[in-house]
Parts: C-alpha cells; sequence; structure tokens
C-alpha cells in the first residue's frame, strides 16, 4: 500500500488530478489576472489558462474533439461555437445570470461571457505629428494620406476583425464589402492575428488608427496612452463570446468548481473591470474613458455561422 500511494502521489493516492486546463480567447492581462484569482481562489489546483486566438480555440477544438485537452473553453466567440458545439456539455442546474433577453443564449451548452463594442481607436499624438486628421466615416479610411497608417484584426483569426467585416456586409452587401476592403488593405499596415493587436500596436506608436475593441482602448487611457474612440458612422459593431465545459469533463469536480467560480463571482468581477459590454440586467459601467452612449451598428447576422464560413472563405487578405 505505501509503494502504491508513492506511485499515485500526483492524485492524491488514487484521486482524481486536480489539473484544470482553461482554453481562454481574452487578452493576455486579463488572462493572467484570471490566473492569479484562480491561485487564490484555489490554492490547491493547478489551473492553466492557456491563451489561444478565437479563431484557433475553435479550430483547435473542432481537431481535438471531446478528446481535446481543454476543460473548458472561455470568451470564444458565439459565431465559432456553433461549429464545436457538439462537444459542450449541457450546463443543466447551473446558476445563471440575470441575463438581457438577447444576451441569453437558447443553447444552453454554453453562457453569454461578454459583449464588446468596436470602434476608430487613433492615436492622437501620431495623427497631430503627420498633420493627419481623425477618420469620421469607413469611406474616410480609403483616404491617400492614411496609408500605411492603419492596424485592423484579421477577422479569419479574430472575432474582432469579423465583428468589422460583418457589419460591412450588413451595411453594404458582401459584394461591395470585400470591394471595399480590397481598397482599404491599400492603407492598412497589418492584419493582426489577435483582437488586442490594434490597441497594443496604437500604444507602441506603430500605427495611427486602429479597428479595436473599446475596453481595451480605456484600459489604455486610463494608464495615460495617447488614443481616442471615435465612434464610425452608423454605429459601433459589436461581438459576444461564450463559455461552457468540454462533454466528459462534467464529472471532474474540480472542473465544477472551477466553472462555477468563473460563472458567479469572477463574471460579475471581469464585466465591472474589463468587459463593460451590457450582458446583464443592471450592469453598471465602472471604467473610467469608457463611452456609455455608444449608437450600435446592425450586428443582425453576427451569430450566423452558415454566413461566417462563406465570408472566411472569401477573405484572401493579410
Amino acid at each position: 500500500m505505501s509503494l502504491l500511494c508513492v506511485v499515485l502521489l500526483f492524485t492524491g493516492c488514487g484521486g482524481e488530478s486536480k489539473d484544470v486546463v482553461i482554453y481562454s480567447s481574452m487578452e493576455d492581462y486579463r488572462n493572467a489576472d484570471l490566473s492569479q484569482k484562480l491561485k487564490e481562489k484555489f490554492p490547491d489546483f493547478n489551473v492553466k489558462v492557456q491563451q489561444i486566438t478565437t479563431g484557433n480555440n475553435a479550430a483547435k477544438i473542432k481537431a481535438e474533439g471531446a478528446n481535446t485537452e481543454a476543460d473548458i473553453v472561455l470568451a470564444l466567440e458565439t459565431a465559432s461555437y456553433e461549429q464545436i458545439a457538439e462537444y459542450f456539455v449541457p450546463l443543466e442546474g447551473l446558476q445563471t445570470n440575470n441575463y438581457l433577453p438577447d444576451m441569453d443564449n437558447a443553447d444552453k451548452r454554453c453562457f453569454t461571457w461578454e459583449k464588446f463594442e468596436g470602434s476608430f481607436i487613433v492615436n492622437t499624438e501620431v495623427l497631430k505629428g503627420k498633420n493627419l486628421p481623425e477618420p469620421k466615416t469607413y469611406e474616410d479610411l480609403l483616404k491617400p494620406e492614411y496609408k500605411g497608417m492603419i492596424v485592423m484584426s484579421n477577422p479569419k483569426t479574430s472575432g474582432t476583425g469579423y465583428m468589422f467585416l460583418n457589419t460591412w456586409v450588413n451595411s453594404m452587401g458582401e459584394d461591395e464589402a470585400f470591394a471595399y476592403v480590397e481598397k482599404l488593405q491599400a492603407n492598412v499596415k497589418q492584419f493582426t492575428e489577435s483582437g488586442s493587436g490594434p490597441v497594443k500596436m496604437l500604444v507602441q506608436g506603430e500605427a495611427a488608427i486602429g479597428l479595436g475593441m473599446v475596453f481595451q482602448a480605456a484600459e489604455q487611457i486610463n494608464q495615460g496612452a495617447p488614443l481616442k474612440v471615435i465612434q464610425p458612422e452608423g454605429g459601433a459593431p459589436y461581438n459576444t463570446t461564450v463559455f461552457g465545459i468540454i462533454k466528459g469533463k462534467e464529472t471532474k469536480e474540480n472542473v465544477k468548481k472551477v466553472f462555477e467560480y468563473l460563472n458567479t463571482e469572477y463574471f460579475l468581477f471581469d464585466k465591472e473591470n474589463y468587459a463593460p459590454g451590457k450582458v446583464i440586467e443592471n450592469q453598471q459601467i465602472k471604467i473610467k474613458n469608457y463611452p456609455a452612449d455608444l449608437e450600435l451598428a446592425d450586428m443582425s447576422t453576427i451569430t450566423d455561422m452558415e454566413l461566417k464560413q462563406k465570408l472566411l472563405d472569401r477573405w484572401n487578405f493579410s
């Protein structure tokens, strides 16, 4: 028996593993914060938060199925979730947050994690240094003086990039939207892999204009970065993400405990401190410099996975 306990040391002499793996598509600083809080909340667990972009996250799980290393998937774009929904377990019996009607998923294999809005984010110092005006419309972005000054995330790997493509398709039509991107790419310095890429490049002064997430810009403004949020004409595009448990992993007690923490205590903390887009009743925006009066663009097809796949198959810009 003594020898057996030594062999089984890492599983508590026959108990289940304390490892919990989370595939998270949140930004690096949010993942770092989550990792720290999980260590404090569950000091006896070995919780690994692995950062992975939403497109790669979905592709990885689609390839690996329920045999994936992940126990929990967090902040996965809602449309991307649709193509791997079969690998998630129904969340029956778990507490549901008081979601707004249009934020409450009918598919109970996942819960809404966040809603994030996009806008033009500009580095005011770079614009001033190059004597460039602030853009107001998407058509403005095509002006030749912005050549090499714009950064946007790639829709194939980023939910942020896709929400801009989706709103162009909704407002212009598919062919016109791709004709627009054909012109826009002449001014784009880089299509970044992650949705946080544009704001990072703006902070570093590597670009003047970014198509990025508002809450990331507010975070950097609060840290002293010379950024400004400009709502594009036609409204701010937005997207949503979800979280859930991979099928078969719900039997692990530690996974259930971590998920319950994400769904309750940390869910509210994240909305108050990082992702203030309104998804639940009585949600308060507490982040300084976050615009509370954003008008929203037409995003009626943002969760249409068939349309998304069609558009991404057509996307050939890099």
